[in-house]
């Protein structure tokens, strides 16, 4: 039985259901699978606003390419369309109120600019994202694209899961998954062309077609997808010979601070690494790139700096540990960390409990926590790794970098007691601290003489210990101007101090808190170098920033907080006897979450805390809250509109577009290029022209193919063989006749 045996209501039930939706529409919703999967690898870089965006317009790609088959230019207006509405929707755009005069041009400009750079990046990321998925729908034709699509995918994927903090076996999963549904259409597109006798016979029964492969790729990709993970037994050979060295092993996530292929950045050196937790602080200096990827969450009842390691010997290039420090072993449930000094007294501390969740699969020295710990309640993850305890610098140590899932710490951490503090001496009177201050004093002889000078200067007129600490804290902080990138190539001074204090005179949070941690051992004050991680950013902190107003935050920033390799940080200690160690931020533009008395009065500006409020964000009246839905509603009406006029018109707007192509060409011209347009059609749709075949002889095989189709391709072969070889002028109608016999053909394919 051939397709011209066919019941017309069979044809065009299979027309319908198969070469317009499974053959021709379906592997376009593939490549939106595959698009998805991968810019879920930006969820740690997009805002939420940026995500409801991009899905919403792919949400509306997937439905209009699915149900509207060849209108290319109607399903780009009503997805371009959907992106803009989108963006207007989600994102934070605000109606500005029309021009004041459409005469005049800078007000017309101004009003367009002011609206549309509202829109930026958020339409740019949902188009690009639809410009992807259109660009492999068109691309993946045949078998080997399609298989090289989604290889590239995969690895793609595979790559990033590999180097990065992400869990991405789903995605590949939804990848492969997507990459076999879409290599069964291309084969039944070629069984349709080649075998289209076998493929009649197939169609009429497409629940057996399409039932086995559907349940032989879900049972693959549920498999992949739920089967557990074996726990590593073995290392690679290379992490093993780095480990038994104890060295560091480096990682693409950030680890490793500021080095640059496993070396410290000499001074001068242009190059810059990511920023992160790094080890190796032997010597401060160079630049870096900020890497916001996710290290860890923490769920905490205090907001504080989340303390990693301290270190007490500077060398002039940088710091190293103190040798021959006493520790004891420590594990999940020990309460009492001891502390060296201990306490005299408990008033004014807070227990503070941090749960955190280690999102980075890379391994971690330390234990991070609010300072100082005092005990630990569970440590999941890492094999019952050693662990010790350092009781005077604060350290809770793995014996070797550990890799975990998470644990929760309590800490005790004092109040800052100003008023007391303005009481105290860093070092007792008779000499006699409660511990060796020694170390904390220690200075290189490279150490020039004008630091010490300038110490002095700065904390001229300060009458106990806590103000000249805190003179130097804002004199660094106030003088100095953060960057990154700081030009060391001003560097002439073997010593980093010397060098950022007279020299480069800008830099990042390990120049000034090692500037004042030096200045301060200048003038006999004890102090220590920290580093961890800055408090990082909790979701309801970041919405008063983006939006302001609204959110009244927890007095004690109790929350959960999303760390990041860029909140990587150092700051320093002051040691005070009857106190303890005190933390001092002098880094510009950061401010240290310390606890206050009860009684003590509020801060009156908190630097990382202050959220600015530009003037034109004032509130409008009441009555301009409407302009913003009103004109989005008036958008997309009108655009909506403008795709209904556009399909009820399609034909004369197809015609005129037509004409407009032709213009200037002759009958005869007109023809010649609608017949290389219909030859190019049928090569798209899988019928093959060999090179040495005459046009003639490439019809006769296609006609044989198609019997139903035989009157058309033969009318249209004479009129196109009358029109480029018959010498003579053809008339507009028999051009009109040739487009309306090739539509057909076009319809009927």
């Amino acid at each position: 039985m051939n397709q011209a045996a066919q019941p017309a209501s069979a044809r065009r039930k299979e027309a319908v259901l198969w070469r317009k939706l499974l053959l021709e529409r379906l592997h376009r919703l593939f490549s939106l699978i595959l698009v998805l999967q991968l810019i879920h690898c930006f969820g740690d870089y997009w805002w939420t606003e940026t995500y409801r965006v991009v899905y919403a317009t792919l949400a509306v790609y997937g439905i209009t390419e699915l149900l509207i088959s060849r209108a290319l230019a109607l399903r780009l207006i009503l997805q371009v369309a959907a992106a803009l509405v989108a963006a207007a929707v989600y994102a934070p755009v605000r109606w500005l109120g029309w021009p004041l005069s459409w005469r005049s041009w800078d007000e017309v400009r101004h009003f367009f600019a002011a609206h549309g750079e509202q829109f930026h990046p958020f339409a740019e990321l949902a188009l690009g994202a639809l410009l992807v998925a259109h660009a492999l729908a068109a691309w993946g034709t045949n078998r080997a694209r399609t298989i090289a699509i989604v290889l590239v995918t995969v690895f793609t994927l595979a790559a990033i899961d590999s180097y990065f903090p992400y869990e991405l076996w789903p995605n590949i999963a939804w990848a492969v998954l997507a990459g076999l549904g879409w290599l069964v259409v291309i084969h039944l597109r070629q069984l349709r062309d080649r075998h289209y006798d076998s493929w009649e016979a197939l169609a009429e029964r497409p629940l057996e077609l399409m039932l086995p492969a559907v349940v032989v790729i879900g049972v693959l990709i549920l498999a992949g997808v739920l089967m557990p993970r074996a726990p590593v037994l073995l290392e690679d050979p290379y992490t093993i010979w780095m480990e038994a060295q104890n060295k560091e092993v480096p990682s693409l996530a950030g680890e490793g601070g500021y080095l640059i292929n496993g070396s410290p950045l000499s001074p001068g050196s242009s190059g810059s690494a990511k920023s992160g937790y790094g080890r190796n602080d032997t010597q401060i200096g160079g630049g870096f790139q900020f890497d916001y990827s996710p290290v860890m969450q923490v769920t905490t009842t205090q907001k504080a700096y989340w303390r990693g390691e301290t270190k007490a010997v500077y060398t002039g290039k940088g710091w190293s540990d103190r040798k021959g420090m006493e520790t004891v072993p420590a594990s999940a449930g020990d309460k009492n960390l001891p502390l060296d000094p201990p306490r005299e007294k408990k008033e004014g501390v807070r227990e503070v409990v941090q749960t955190v969740t280690m999102i980075r699969k890379d391994r971690v020295p330390v234990l991070f926590a609010a300072g100082p710990p005092s005990g630990i309640e569970e440590i999941k993850g890492g094999n019952n790794p050693k662990l010790f305890w350092n009781s005077e610098e604060w350290e809770l140590r793995f014996q070797r970098p550990t890799q975990l899932e998470s644990y929760t710490v309590v800490s005790e951490v004092q109040e800052l007691d100003e008023n007391r503090l303005r009481s105290l001496s860093a070092v007792p009177k008779d000499g006699r601290a409660s511990v060796d201050l020694s170390p904390y004093l220690q200075l290189p002889t490279s150490v020039p003489k004008r630091v010490r000078d300038l110490a002095e200067q700065v904390t001229e007129g300060a009458t106990d210990d806590y103000d000249k600490l805190k003179k130097l804290e804002s004199y660094l902080s106030a003088t100095y101007p953060y960057t990154n990138t700081p030009d060391t190539g001003k560097q002439k001074s073997s010593d980093v101090v010397d060098a950022f204090l007279f020299e480069i005179q800008e830099g990042y949070c390990d120049y000034y808190s090692t500037a004042f941690v030096v200045m301060a051992r200048t003038l006999g004050l004890p102090t220590r170098w920290v580093k961890g991680y800055t408090s990082g950013s909790n979701p309801a902190d970041e919405e008063r920033a983006r939006y302001g107003g609204g959110y009244t935050p927890d007095p004690d920033g109790a929350g959960t907080y999303t760390v990041r390799n860029a909140d990587a940080h150092s700051w320093a200690e002051a040691y005070f006897e009857g106190y303890g160690w005190v933390p001092f931020e002098p880094t510009a533009g950061f401010s240290i979450p310390l606890p206050l008395p009860k009684d003590a009065p509020l801060p009156t500006s908190d630097v990382t805390e202050t959220i600015q409020t530009p003037d034109e964000e004032t509130v409008e009246p009441a009555s301009a809250d409407w302009s913003k839905p009103v004109a989005i509603a008036a958008g997309a009406l009108l655009v909506v509109l403008a795709a209904a006029w556009a399909v009820w018109k399609r034909r004369s707007l197809l015609a005129s577009w037509k004409r407009l192509r032709h213009r200037g060409a002759t009958p005869n011209q007109r023809i010649v290029r609608e017949m290389e347009s219909l030859v190019s059609f049928m090569q798209r749709r899988g019928f093959k022209r060999n090179p040495h075949e005459t046009l003639r002889e490439t019809f006769a095989g296609w006609s044989g193919r198609f019997g139903s189709l035989r009157a058309e391709f033969e009318g249209v072969l004479q009129q196109f063989e009358s029109a480029r070889y018959g010498g003579e002028r053809v008339d507009e109608e028999a051009c009109a006749r040739f487009a309306e016999t090739a539509e057909r053909i076009r319809k009927a394919l």
